[in-house]
């Protein structure tokens, strides 16, 4: 058999282990060539659950992200151009105090040093992809690439490399948020300490307000990847160091493992770009490895080393240190919820950003506007509070200082948000942008948002009318995605009308009258949070499903033919 009919083979048992819902998939790691044009790293054919092409770019990408265009073709037919995020950055933000990892944060940010990112696409949707670059256009034939798949540079990380530790596909893929986990430098014998690691790191994440209270929204995977040594590169301290093989940090001279090197599955090191705590990973293994479980939206990695440090970017990385946790649940503040930093350690060069007219709008937690009736979180506002607010009053407010300048830029509390300092809390202004995020969508599939009535549970479909004979009752339900903690209501509605008493997962309904008519039947369900301000929910927090009602006062229904 051919290379290419191994390859349908195994998919069409992939598939037909799956079901019928999942789609096979073109996966496929580029990096970029001396000249900036992208070239590919890995393929693989892999089976999803969504069914429609995605890359790893959210539809609202964050300040100081690359951006790659690129267009899927079928039969020469060019498809619209759509934007992959790249992490043309790592951050580098620590706690000042490393021992404890809580309070002020150290930050700066450095070039990524070898930035890749992913597309993936189902095989029925293209049989090319073009993708921009600094010097024109290059066109890549995916049944080319997959038939080359085993000669590319990463083909090492075929999925079967990484071993998943729960099933295949969590709870509902396609209406939930999907968190791979990935680990580094834990050798075949240290799978038991990886799986350690992630479940305190998951206890660290799921303790903090509100993704406790979102917690079941979540499908938290872990991918085991066995290295050949334990750990992580070391570089020794040497001043005026420009390799990877030394660190000019003076920080490095503390550094108990300096001088240590290791080879570990993602190249995990200290020090990338002279910067001591920047723990960072080859992100190309990273999207590789992550192939293994191909439905992911964002991707976590832990690195079995003692020494705290950390990164954030497309991913977070976190070391095995226990104050490290903080730097991740940091950073998934600005990879999933697009929040700034409410710092003002400088950043030269960072893109601006103007909630004033004609501007190009700050993200959520932060603004420029000072006018009290303009500002994006004035329903927030503690009643009585000056605006802008003076430092060390309590409450939310206005408060200047933020997204690395010291004025021009304001913040909603004073030093009291997760987004400033480690170890505190997120700030009413940044649980909203989480919650809201949730069901607005934007950081992968699904690409509209979590749905509060889990799609396909409907009963009967509301896909196509039903019919109802006068005489005879239908019941109707779905089922219903609640937090852990919170309430959700339930209202059903007739043709726009509250039904009294029906605020249940179902309902039986039973024609009043013996009159043909076209009625509707609709259920809504309404996250009842207090994260989200009434006057800032844009409608994202209910959700609806609607029926047609043919009713009919035909013998043949009564009888109980349709």
């Amino acid at each position: 058999m051919t290379r290419h009919g191994l390859r349908a083979a195994w998919v069409a048992l992939a598939l037909s282990a799956a079901g019928a819902s999942a789609a096979p998939t073109h996966y496929v790691v580029f990096g970029f060539d001396a000249s900036g044009q992208a070239e590919p790293l890995f393929h693989a054919l892999v089976e999803r659950n969504a069914d429609d092409a995605s890359a790893i770019a959210p539809s609202a990408l964050p300040a100081g992200s690359g951006r790659v265009v690129w267009r899927a073709s079928k039969d020469g037919r060019r498809g619209e151009a759509r934007e992959v995020e790249v992490a043309s950055v790592l951050r580098a933000e620590f706690a000042h105090a490393a021992a404890t990892g809580e309070g002020e944060i150290d930050g700066q940010s450095t070039p990524d040093p070898n930035p890749s990112f992913v597309v993936r696409i189902p095989a029925s949707e293209a049989d090319a992809i073009e993708i921009d670059g600094a010097s024109g256009s290059r066109v890549f034939d995916l049944q080319a690439l997959a038939d080359r798949a085993p000669d590319l540079p990463l083909a090492g990380f075929a999925p079967g490399r990484v071993e998943i530790a729960h099933a295949p596909r969590g709870a509902n893929s396609a209406n939930r948020v999907d968190i791979l986990v990935l680990g580094d430098g834990y050798t075949s014998a240290q799978q038991g300490v990886f799986d350690t690691h992630v479940a305190a790191l998951r206890t660290a994440i799921f303790a903090v307000t509100p993704y406790k209270e979102y917690e079941n929204f979540v499908n938290w995977q872990s991918g085991f990847i066995a290295s050949a040594q334990s750990g992580a590169d070391h570089p020794p301290y040497q001043a005026g160091c420009t390799t990877t093989a030394c660190c000019a940090d003076t920080a490095a001279q503390g550094d108990g493992a300096a001088g240590t090197f290791v080879t570990t599955a993602l190249d995990g090191r200290y020090c990338t770009n002279q910067i001591h705590r920047l723990l960072s990973v080859s992100s190309a293994k990273v999207f590789a490895a992550a192939a293994a479980y191909p439905d992911w939206d964002k991707i976590l990695v832990t690195v079995n080393d003692p020494l705290y440090g950390g990164a954030g970017g497309t991913y977070a990385v976190t070391s095995a240190n226990a104050s490290a946790a903080l730097i991740v649940i940091h950073e998934y503040g600005h990879s999933f919820h697009k929040l700034a930093d409410e710092y003002t350690s400088p950043y030269p060069g960072f893109p601006a950003c103007s909630d004033l007219p004609g501007g190009s709008a700050c993200e959520a937690n932060v603004t420029n506007q000072t006018d009290a009736g303009l500002v994006k979180w004035r329903s927030w506002f503690t009643p009585g509070i000056q605006i802008p607010t003076p430092a060390g009053t309590a409450g939310t407010g206005l408060f200047e200082g933020a997204r690395y300048l010291t004025s021009g830029m304001y913040r909603p509390t004073s030093n009291s948000c997760l987004m400033r300092s480690l170890g505190t809390a997120f700030c009413n202004v940044c649980r909203q942008e989480y919650v809201k995020y949730l069901y607005r969508g934007g950081f992968g599939v699904p690409a509209a948002g979590i749905d509060l009535i889990e799609p396909g549970s409907e009963s009967p479909s509301p896909s196509s009318p039903v019919a109802v004979a006068t005489g005879t009752s239908r019941t109707f339900s779905a089922v219903i995605l609640r937090p852990v903690i919170g309430n959700v209501t339930l209202q059903w509605y007739l043709d726009g009308v509250p039904i009294a008493g029906a605020t249940g997962e179902s309902h039986v309904f039973s024609p009043a009258s013996a009159t043909p008519a076209v009625r509707t039947l609709e259920l809504r369900a309404t996250d009842a949070t207090t994260f989200v301000n009434a006057a800032m929910a844009d409608g994202l927090t209910t959700h609806a499903r609607a029926w047609t009602l043919q009713i009919s006062n035909d013998l043949l229904f009564r009888n109980g033919f349709d």
